[in-house]
C-alpha cells in the first residue's frame, strides 16, 4: 500500500511539474521543487497576517451578526429536532402498518417524514438568515455560507439516517445492528462536516477579505489536522464499516473470499485515501490549484453514492427474489452493473484529468465517449446473458435429472431417461456463456479502442498449436460433437460401450460418465467409444422362460397366459408402458421332467423388469388353481447295494405328495 501512494503521489507530482512554466528540456523536477519550496516558505510567511486578520474578525462583523450566525445553526437544528418529534408517532404508525407487507412503502414514508424535518430547518434558518439585514454586507454572505453548510450537512444526514435507521430496526436498509448502525451514523456524519468546514471556512476567510496567501496560510494549518480527524474516523469506526460492507458479501456469487477479504480490509484504503486528500488540499494551497482536491472529492461522493445504492439493490432483492427472481434477481445486477460501471468511468476521469493531470477535458471526451459506449455495450451483453442463464436454469429447475444410484421406496418408483433438450442443457448453457465472453468482451475492447485484430490472430494460431499438439483431445471433443448430434444417449440412459455398461449419469465435451449398476462409476473418453448400445430407446422385447410340471396342458396355459395379459393391458398403471401383451411363445424344451415354456411381452423401456414381476407373480398365484404346476426339482435315491462307488448314502425323500385333482370345468371355461 505504501508503494502503491508512493507510485500515485510521484505521478501526480510528475503530472503537476508538466503543467507548471517551468518544464523545460532540462531540470523540470528540480525547478519546480525549487518553486514549490519557495511558495510554502512564502506562505508560512504569512502565518501572521492570517492571526492579525482573524483578530479583526469581530469588529469587521459585529457582535449582533455572529451571534445570528450562530443562531442560523441552532434555529434550524432545533427546528428539525421539533418536527422530527412531532411527527415521530406518525413514523412509529407507518413502520408497524407497512414495514410487514410493504418494507419499500415504509422505507417512502420514513423518508418522507424526514424531509419535512429538513423543510422545518429550512424554513427556520431562513428566517434568522433575514435577521442580518443587508444581502449586500459581509454578514449576510457569511450567514448564506452557514445556511448552506448546514442544508449540505443535514441533507446527507437525512440520506444516512434513512438507510441506517439506529431507533428503528424494522425500516432499517443497511444489514446491521443498533450500535453498529449508531456508529455509523456518527461516522459519515464527520465524514461530511470535518471537510466542509475547512472548505467553507477558506470561503469565510476570502469574504471577509483575506489575501489569497493568507488564505493559503490558514488552509496548510488546518488541512492536516482535518486529515488526521479524518483518519482517526476511518480508524475508530472500521469494525462498523466492515460489518456493513461484509454483511452485503453474497455467498453465491463469484469472488466471494476475495469481496470479503476487501470488506474487512476497507481502512486500508480509507486511509490512504484520506490521507491524499490532506496532502492534496496542502498542494491546493500551496500551487493555488484545487483541481486535485476536487477530483479526489469527485470520488468520494461517488463511492458513498454507489455503497448507498449497492445497499439498496440488497435490501430489495433480499425481500422480492423469491416471488420475482427476474426482476429482483437479474434486473438487480443489471442495475449494480450500470451504477458501477458509470462509478469506474468517473472515477477515472477525475483521476486522469483532475488528480494526475494527465489529460485536458478536451483530451479526455473522445476517450469518455469510448467508455460510455462501452459501457453500454457491456451492460447490453451481460443483460443477455442473465436472461438466457435465467431461462436455461429454470428450464434445469423444472426438469430434475435421474439419479443413477437412487432407489424407489416400491417398485413402481423407477428411473426415467431425460430429454435431449435436458441432457443438452448444461453444455449448451456453457458454450452459450462462452461466446458471449467471448464476443462480448472483444466488443468492449473494440469500443475502448483496443485493436482487436492481433488478438484474433493470436487465438487462431493458439488454437492451431493446441490442435496439433493435442490431438487425442481433438479427437474425443470431435466424436463428442457427433455422437451428441446425433443423441446416440442421454441422462438416465443404459447404454454399452464396447467395453463398459452403465447408466448415463453425465457428460462433458471430451468424456461420458456411466455408472455401473453395482456402483462403479466409470469415465469414457468419446475418443475410446467404438459404438453405443442403447438399452432405454423406444421398446424393448423381454423373453423369459418358465418351467412346468409334466403334463401341463399347454393350451389352457396359452389361454390363461394370453387373458392375463390382455388384463394387465388394461389397467392404467401398465397401459401407458406395455406395447403388446404378455403372450406365450411354446414349449422350448423338454428336460430334467420339467417342460420349459417361453414368453414374452414388447413394453417401452421404462421399466420392464416390473412388468416381469408382475406378470409372473400372477401366473404363480393363477395357474396352480387351474391345475398348472410348476416344476419341481428330484433328486435320484439309489439302494445301499446299487449305488455307484464314490457316492455317500442318503436317505430317500419323503415321497411326493398326490396330485391335485384336476379343476373343476366351471374354472376351466372361466380360464378359457
Amino acid at each position: 500500500m505504501a508503494l502503491s501512494a508512493g507510485a500515485l503521489a510521484v505521478a501526480w507530482i510528475s503530472a503537476a511539474v508538466a503543467g507548471t512554466a517551468y518544464n523545460t528540456e532540462s531540470g523540470a523536477t528540480h525547478s519546480f521543487l525549487k518553486l514549490l519550496t519557495e511558495r510554502l516558505e512564502f506562505t508560512l510567511e504569512r502565518i501572521p497576517a492570517l492571526g492579525s486578520h482573524l483578530i479583526g474578525l469581530p469588529d469587521q462583523i459585529g457582535g449582533r451578526t455572529a451571534l445570528l450566525l450562530v443562531g442560523i445553526v441552532v434555529a434550524g437544528l432545533l427546528a428539525e429536532n421539533l418536527v422530527r418529534l412531532l411527527l415521530s408517532r406518525a413514523r412509529v404508525r407507518g413502520f408497524d402498518r407497512l414495514v410487514g407487507q410493504s418494507p419499500l412503502r415504509a422505507f417512502g414514508r420514513a423518508l418522507l417524514l424526514d424531509v419535512l424535518a429538513l423543510v422545518g430547518l429550512a424554513v427556520a434558518g431562513r428566517l434568522v438568515l433575514r435577521q442580518i439585514g443587508d444581502p449586500e454586507s459581509i454578514g449576510f454572505k457569511l450567514g448564506q455560507q452557514v445556511f448552506q453548510a448546514m442544508i449540505y450537512w443535514r441533507t446527507f444526514n437525512l440520506v444516512f439516517r434513512a438507510w441506517l435507521r439506529p431507533a428503528a430496526p424494522e425500516g432499517r436498509i443497511a444489514p446491521v445492528d443498533d450500535d453498529t448502525a449508531r456508529g455509523l451514523l456518527i461516522a459519515l456524519n464527520w465524514v461530511i462536516v470535518l471537510p466542509l468546514l475547512g472548505n467553507h471556512a477558506g470561503r469565510a476567510l476570502e469574504l471577509t477579505g483575506a489575501p489569497p496567501e493568507v488564505v493559503s496560510a490558514a488552509v496548510i494549518l488546518y488541512a492536516p489536522v482535518i486529515a488526521a480527524c479524518l483518519l482517526w474516523v476511518v480508524r475508530h469506526w472500521h469494525k462498523e464499516m466492515a460489518a456493513w460492507l461484509s454483511a452485503m458479501v453474497s455467498p453465491n456469487k463469484i469472488g466471494q473470499r476475495l469481496k470479503s477479504d476487501a470488506a474487512n480490509r476497507w481502512w486500508v484504503f480509507g486511509l490512504i485515501f484520506y490521507a491524499m486528500m490532506g496532502l492534496a488540499a496542502i498542494y491546493a494551497a500551496i500551487a493555488e490549484s484545487n483541481t486535485a482536491a476536487r477530483g479526489l472529492t469527485v470520488i468520494e461522493s461517488a463511492l458513498i453514492a454507489l455503497l448507498l445504492f449497492e445497499t439498496l439493490m440488497h435490501r430489495i432483492t433480499r425481500h422480492i427474489v423469491s416471488e420475482l427472481p427476474m426482476a429482483g434477481d437479474v434486473v438487480a445486477d443489471c442495475l449494480r452493473l450500470v451504477a458501477r460501471l458509470f462509478v469506474v468511468i468517473l472515477i477515472a476521469e477525475a483521476m486522469m484529468v483532475r488528480v494526475l493531470g494527465a489529460m485536458t477535458p478536451e483530451q479526455w471526451l473522445p476517450h469518455d465517449r469510448g467508455a460510455k459506449v462501452a459501457a453500454i455495450t457491456a451492460v447490453a451483453i451481460y443483460a443477455l446473458w442473465r436472461f438466457i442463464k435465467f431461462r436455461m436454469d429454470s428450464y434445469i429447475a423444472a426438469n430434475p435429472l435421474p439419479s443413477a444410484d437412487a432407489t424407489g421406496d416400491t417398485e413402481e418408483d423407477v428411473k426415467v431417461a431425460a430429454s435431449r433438450l435436458r441432457t443438452l442443457m448444461p453444455l449448451l448453457r456453457a458454450i452459450s456463456g462462452a461466446v458471449i465472453l467471448v464476443v462480448g468482451g472483444l466488443l468492449v475492447l473494440s469500443e475502448l479502442g483496443v485493436n482487436i485484430t492481433p488478438l484474433i490472430a493470436g487465438a487462431s494460431v493458439l488454437g492451431l498449436a493446441v490442435s496439433f499438439g493435442s490431438q487425442s483431445l481433438v479427437r474425443d471433443i470431435v466424436s463428442g460433437v457427433f455422437f451428441l448430434a446425433e443423441d446416440s444417449f442421454r441422462i438416465g440412459e443404459y447404454v454399452d460401450c464396447s467395453k463398459v455398461k452403465g447408466t448415463v449419469e453425465g457428460f462433458s465435451v471430451r468424456s461420458l460418465k456411466l455408472r455401473h449398476q453395482n456402483g462403479q462409476l466409470h469415465i469414457v473418453p468419446f475418443g475410446q467409444v467404438g459404438h453405443i448400445t442403447n438399452f432405454s430407446r423406444d421398446w424393448t422385447v423381454v423373453k423369459f422362460n418358465l418351467a412346468f410340471a409334466p403334463g401341463t396342458d399347454v393350451e389352457l396355459l396359452r389361454k390363461t397366459v394370453k387373458k392375463l395379459g390382455l388384463d394387465m393391458l388394461e389397467e392404467p398403471a401398465f397401459k401407458p408402458i406395455i406395447m403388446q401383451p404378455l403372450k406365450m411363445q411354446g414349449v422350448v424344451d423338454i428336460k430334467d421332467s420339467q417342460v420349459i415354456v417361453r414368453f414374452k411381452f414388447m413394453a417401452r423401456p421404462k421399466n420392464p423388469s416390473l412388468i416381469q414381476r408382475t406378470a409372473i407373480r400372477r401366473m404363480y398365484d393363477t395357474l396352480p388353481g387351474l391345475g398348472i404346476h410348476f416344476a419341481t426339482p428330484t433328486m435320484t435315491a439309489y439302494p445301499t447295494a446299487m449305488m455307484p462307488v464314490g457316492i455317500p448314502a442318503t436317505v430317500a425323500p419323503a415321497p411326493a405328495p398326490p396330485a391335485k385333482p384336476p379343476a373343476a370345468p366351471e374354472a376351466k371355461v372361466a380360464a378359457e
